[in-house]
C-alpha cells in the first residue's frame, strides 16, 4: 500500500505547472501529511492497547521511522492526548487540520480541560485558520476558560520545573540552555531584545548592520553582555569597545530610525477588567503574580469601546509614539500575518505616510507588521488585505498585463480613504462567518 502511494507521488510532474496548480498540490500534499499524523495517532493508540508487555508507542516511532527521541516523545503523546479529544482527531484524520493544529489544541486541554475544548469553537477555527494564528486564539481562548485557581497551579508547576544547564559541544563552544516560567521567561525576553535592539542601531540599522553581525550574533553578544558585562568581539576576535555600553545616544538613534525602542520590548501586561491578566504572545498569567509586577511598574489606563474600537491616540508625526506603541501591542499582540511577537513587529501605516499618501500616524491607520511581512509591502509591492471576518493576509503584486483587478471581497487598504479605516471594526471576529472565508495565503 505504501510502496504504490510513494511510486504514485514521485510519478506526478509538477514541472510546468501554473501557480494555481503548484498551490492545489501543495494543498493536497498537505492534507495527506495531516491524515498521515492521524494515522500515526491511530497506529500509536493501537499498540498502547497491546497486553503484550512490549516497547510503547515512542519507541516504535523512533525504531521504525529512524526519527529523534524528541520527535517519537511528542508523537506518542499527541496520540495519548488525542484519545481524549475526538472530534479533533477525527479532523487530522480526515487532513482537515494539521498536527500544529492538534498540538494547539492539546495544550489548550492542558490548561482547561478536554472537555471544554470539544464543547468550544477551537476544533471548529482550526480548519480555517494557519496553525500560527490559531495558536494566539487558543491563547486567547485558554485565558478566558481557565480559572484562577488552575492558572495559578500552572504557574507554580512551570516555576519548579526551571532549569539551565550548560555544557561544552563537540565544537568546543560553550552552550546555555535555560527554560523559565512565561512570566521570568518573558523578562528575560524583554531584556534580551532590548540589548539587541540597540546593537542593531549601532550596528548601522537595517542598511549596515547584517554586514557587521548576524541576529544570533548580536543575540548572544548581548546575553554575554549582560550576564559577564563582557565586550563583544568582531570575527576576527577583536574587542569592539564601542558596543551596547560604550554609546549613551542609543535611544537617539531610535528615535531617529523610527523606532520607540524601549517600547517596544517592555514586559507588556495586560490586565483586563473580568480580572484576568495577560503578556501578550506568552499567555495569561495569574493575578498573583500580576499583582507583584505591579509593585514595580508603570499603570496606564487603555479602553476600548463594546465594538472592540481603540481609544484615540493621534498624532500627525511619521513615528508612533509610546501610547500608540501601547495600543498596538494590546490590540494586535504581534503582527498581524504571522505569529511575530511585538518585540519584532513595525507599525505599517494602512495609508502610506510618505507622499503623496500622506496617511496619517493615527492608531486606526496602523497595524503591526514583522518586518518580514513590511518589507514585503513596502519593498515587493503586495497588497495588505482584510477578509470578511477581520483577519489579514498579503496578496501578491498582479504581473504586468494580467488584466483588471480580480473580483473580491477583500478590500486593498493600502491607498485607502481614512473614513475606511475603521481598525476596531475591522479587528472584531465574526465566528458566524469565519470559517466561510477561504484562506488561501501566498495563492
Amino acid at each position: 500500500m505504501f510502496d504504490g502511494w510513494l511510486s504514485e507521488l514521485g510519478d506526478v510532474a509538477v514541472d510546468g505547472m501554473s501557480r494555481r496548480e503548484l498551490c492545489d498540490a501543495a494543498a493536497g500534499s498537505g492534507r495527506l501529511r495531516a491524515a498521515l499524523d492521524g494515522f500515526d495517532a491511530r497506529l500509536a493508540a493501537a499498540l498502547a492497547g497491546l497486553d503484550d508487555d512490549g516497547p510503547g508507542p515512542s519507541s516504535m516511532f523512533r525504531g521504525a521511522t529512524k526519527c529523534s527521541q524528541r520527535e517519537a516523545d511528542r508523537r506518542a503523546r499527541r496520540a495519548e492526548r488525542l484519545v481524549e479529544l475526538p472530534t479533533a482527531a477525527a479532523a487530522l484524520a480526515a487532513g482537515e487540520i494539521t498536527a500544529e493544529h492538534a498540538d494547539t489544541l492539546i495544550r489548550a486541554a492542558d490548561n482547561t480541560s478536554a472537555e471544554a475544548v470539544e464543547a468550544s469553537k477551537l476544533v471548529r477555527d482550526a480548519r480555517c485558520r494557519p496553525a500560527d494564528l490559531h495558536e494566539r486564539d487558543a491563547r486567547d481562548w485558554t485565558r478566558r476558560t481557565q480559572t484562577r485557581v488552575s492558572l495559578e497551579a500552572q504557574q507554580r508547576r512551570r516555576v519548579a520545573a526551571r532549569r539551565c544547564v550548560i555544557f561544552d559541544n563537540e565544537s568546543d563552544m560553550t552552550v546555555l540552555h535555560a527554560e523559565f516560567d512565561p512570566v521570568t521567561g518573558a523578562k528575560v525576553r524583554s531584556l534580551l531584545d532590548t540589548a539587541v535592539n540597540a546593537m542593531f542601531t549601532t550596528d548601522g540599522g537595517r542598511e549596515h548592520a547584517d554586514q557587521i553581525r548576524t541576529v544570533q550574533q548580536r543575540r548572544a553578544d548581548a546575553l554575554a553582555e549582560l550576564i559577564a558585562g563582557t565586550d563583544h568581539r568582531d570575527d576576527a576576535g577583536n574587542h569592539d569597545h564601542d558596543g551596547l555600553n560604550g554609546r549613551g545616544d542609543d535611544a537617539a538613534s531610535t528615535k531617529r530610525r523610527g523606532r520607540s525602542g524601549p517600547v517596544r520590548t517592555q514586559l507588556l501586561v495586560i490586565a483586563h477588567a473580568d480580572g484576568t491578566a495577560e503578556i501578550p504572545g506568552t499567555g495569561p498569567i495569574p493575578a498573583g503574580e500580576l499583582a507583584r509586577l505591579a509593585c514595580n511598574s508603570d499603570l496606564y489606563g487603555l479602553v476600548f469601546s463594546t465594538d472592540g474600537r481603540p481609544l484615540w491616540h493621534g498624532t500627525r508625526v511619521r513615528i508612533a509614539d509610546d501610547n500608540q506603541w501601547r495600543m498596538l501591542i494590546a490590540r494586535d499582540k504581534g503582527c498581524v500575518i504571522c505569529d511575530a511577537r511585538p518585540a519584532r513587529c513595525e507599525a505599517h501605516h494602512l495609508i502610506f505616510a510618505r507622499p503623496p499618501h500622506n496617511g496619517p500616524t493615527d492608531i486606526d491607520n496602523l497595524v503591526l507588521l514583522c518586518a518580514h511581512h513590511h518589507h514585503l509591502v513596502h519593498d515587493r509591492g503586495q497588497t495588505l488585505r482584510r477578509r470578511a471576518d477581520g483577519t489579514w493576509h498579503l496578496h501578491p503584486r498582479d504581473p504586468p498585463g494580467s488584466g483588471p483587478p480580480r473580483q473580491s471581497e477583500d478590500r486593498d487598504i493600502r491607498a485607502g480613504k481614512p473614513e475606511d479605516l475603521d481598525v476596531g471594526a475591522r479587528l472584531r471576529t465574526n465566528e458566524a462567518e469565519r470559517c466561510a472565508v477561504p484562506s488561501a495565503d501566498g495563492c
